[in-house]
């Protein structure tokens, strides 16, 4: 029976909390809260619309892995190897210029 009152302040007190008003926004806060972010692009060497890193025998770029173009390739064996710099001209599906040879 003690524990009614404890248990009535409590959702009483938890009331006021809830109706407390919200302080309004200056010009400044609202600027810094915004959701958008504004990134400057990194660029690709050599010109490249979009560029990636080698990944066993492809290029990988945001993720995803594309297949190395013009008798290019992406072995350690002809010259590229894992981690290695690989790009394209134009769109992001290649074809990829990666640094090995056949």
């Amino acid at each position: 029976m003690k524990l009614i009152p404890i248990a009535l302040f409590l959702f009483a007190g938890s009331s006021f909390v809830a109706a407390a008003p919200i302080e309004e926004l200056t010009p400044l806060d609202e600027k810094t809260t915004t959701t958008t972010t504004e990134l400057e692009p990194q660029g690709c060497p050599n010109g490249w619309s979009f560029c990636g890193r080698c990944n066993g025998t492809s290029c990988k770029v945001a993720g995803l892995n594309y297949s190395c173009g013009y008798g290019t390739s992406c072995t350690q064996q002809s010259g590229g190897g894992d981690g290695a710099l690989c790009g394209t001209y134009g769109v992001l599906q290649g074809p990829y210029y990666c640094p090995g040879h056949h």
